[in-house]
């Protein structure tokens, strides 16, 4: 993969530099034709001459036409670069670097302790890794599949032929990054449209008022052009057109503030819906999210053009010289006004749809990425619906480069089951709890997993690794432990298909209590029927497997002395 976005990057910057010099040769002719426009003007100015006028006008329209196509390559050139960019990012991600990635902070709050129990957010995280989102609403359905997990078997089977297929597309996936990153959303966009959607404002003025008004300006002008009224009366024109304004200029506001200046969003969204119809989708998702945008044999990006176009036309208002002469001759804010809520009355159920489907499929793009990019170490996980079971051969964590990365072997079935992890510091225990955790949720989103095979049962997750003091809260590190521990008690009780995963819990307290708190929180979800994996540094906690054989297994990470230095193989070993 790493040859073809380098291909496409030579032939990117191949295609951009041709383009260049198209610029350069249509600059010459642009100013050629423009200084003979101007110049047969003033020659048939002066001699009178027909065929030199009939040549100034074939100049301008020579000049006319090169504009018209200079700025079809001016946006034919931002998409190219766009795509490039596009590429670029991709090589940066085989290299692991995505610092300058968002990391969608702002989403921990979703789920804020799996969220920093296993790096879902924030730099070198899960998120920064997998997201292509170019949409603020796909990127918070990101956050959502990553922060709770999905347990319907056939959902997760959906996403994952979804994600197979989209992995096979790199054209469609570049083409489909390269337009949303043109878009220049801000993230108040669908909240500003659904309080337009929502809103009970009608016609402010019939129609047939609006046109007949027009009717009326258009013959008070023609009369005034004859002579027929004076020129005076014009003013009588100018207070109608401002008095009826202004009485109708708040509720105006109110509908344009709404939809915000989002023209040129819309113009991305209709490109991106475009692109989604004409994709041959074969799986079941995808030709069901595609169908949301195809019905009755109406094409949803033909209805959002339409709608592109309204806002653009809207925005004339911004222009005061414009908006003023429009709002004279055709009262133009209200006849704005009256088209847009006919293109609501019609779509006002759709587009909500049409935009939920975009974002779910800008969501699952990064997936799609992650299976394509890591292909040769990744691999699809099967769906067991029978009990609980997880079972991974060679699993690693996502985010460690596949040449350092160290994977293991891991299998537990059944409740209740308990599997403990010993070792020293830093052997590895913590990047294990991690990598089976991260590799399940990507196994319950439909996405690929690190792993030469994994097949598992979808469950909850619970978890306490990452626990913090608040002094704004009063709490003390054994306190939060103990609200913690209490929480996971609690969520158990009300879901048993619930996986609990333990790192070294009630540090905060002594040895003694320590074990004795250990081996009672054991017991008791043993007692639920929970599955529990916690990694520990205390023995004891292993000897479980006297007292429960067919419920606690035990797993170790050695060490090894070589003369003056510790050796870590981080590999996973029974005992």
């Amino acid at each position: 993969m790493i040859t073809f976005y380098k291909d496409r990057i030579d032939a990117l910057n191949k295609e951009l530099k041709a383009l260049e010099r198209k610029f350069f040769v249509f600059y010459f002719l642009r100013l050629v034709s423009f200084i003979g426009f101007v110049g047969f003007a003033i020659w048939m100015a002066t001699t009178g001459a027909v065929w030199q006028g009939v040549a100034s006008g074939l100049m301008l329209m020579g000049f006319l036409w090169i504009v018209k196509v200079d700025l079809r390559w001016v946006k034919h050139q931002r998409l190219l670069k766009s795509r490039l960019v596009v590429n670029q990012d991709e090589l940066k991600f085989f290299e692991f670097d995505f610092s300058g990635f968002d990391g969608g902070e702002e989403f921990v709050k979703i789920n804020p302790h799996l969220a920093g129990d296993f790096d879902i957010f924030g730099d070198n995280s899960l998120y920064q890794y997998m997201s292509r989102s170019v949409l603020h609403s796909g990127r918070t359905k990101l956050a959502n599949y990553l922060s709770f997990q999905e347990l319907s078997p056939d959902i997760i089977k959906e996403r994952q032929e979804a994600i197979r297929e989209l992995s096979e597309h790199p054209a469609y996936l570049e083409s489909f990054q390269a337009l949303g990153r043109l878009s220049k959303e801000t993230g108040e966009e669908e909240g500003h449209l659904q309080l337009w959607l929502q809103s009970t404002i009608r016609t402010l003025v019939p129609g047939w008022l609006l046109w007949l008004y027009t009717c009326l300006v258009v013959a008070w002008i023609i009369l005034v052009g004859f002579s027929v009224l004076p020129a005076g009366s014009l003013l009588i024109l100018l207070v109608l057109a401002t008095g009826i304004m202004f009485g109708k200029k708040k509720t105006v506001d109110t509908v344009h503030n709404n939809l915000g200046r989002s023209a040129q969003n819309f113009g991305v969204y209709e490109k991106l819906i475009q692109l989604v119809e004409d994709q041959p989708f074969q799986s079941p998702r995808l030709v069901q999210l595609q169908s949301q945008f195809l019905k009755d044999g109406k094409r949803a990006s033909l209805s959002v053009r339409e709608l592109y176009g309204l806002l653009e036309k809207f925005d004339y208002r911004y222009n005061m010289v414009v908006g003023f002469l429009f709002n004279l001759l055709f009262l133009f804010d209200l006849q704005m006004v009256r088209l847009l809520g006919k293109w609501k009355e019609r779509h006002r159920l759709e587009i909500i749809s049409w935009l939920e489907a975009l974002s779910e499929l800008d969501a699952i793009h990064g997936l799609a990425r992650f299976a394509m990019n890591n292909r040769e170490q990744v691999s699809y996980p099967e769906v067991s619906e029978k009990g609980f079971v997880f079972e991974a051969i060679q699993m690693g964590h996502p985010l460690i480069p596949a040449d350092t990365r160290v994977c293991n072997d891991v299998s537990f079935t059944g409740q209740p089951k308990v599997m403990v992890v010993t070792g020293a510091n830093m052997a590895g225990k913590s990047t294990f709890l991690r990598t089976l955790a991260v590799n399940l949720l990507l196994a319950m989103n439909g996405a690929p997993v690190v792993a030469r095979f994994f097949r598992f049962s979808p469950v909850h997750i619970m978890s306490s690794i990452n626990i913090r003091d608040s002094l704004s809260h009063k709490a003390s590190y054994f306190y939060s432990e103990l609200l913690r521990i209490r929480e996971i008690i609690d969520y158990v009780k009300a879901c048993p298909q619930t996986l609990v995963v333990l790192d070294e819990i009630l540090r905060g307290t002594n040895t003694k209590d320590k074990q004795a708190g250990s081996l009672g929180l054991l017991e008791k979800l043993m007692a639920m029927k929970a599955t529990v994996v916690i990694a520990t540094h205390d023995l004891t906690i292993g000897e479980l497997d006297k007292k429960h054989p067919e419920i606690v297994i035990n797993h170790c990470f050695e060490v090894e002395l070589e003369g003056d230095q510790l050796v870590f193989d981080y590999q996973l070993k029974r005992g």
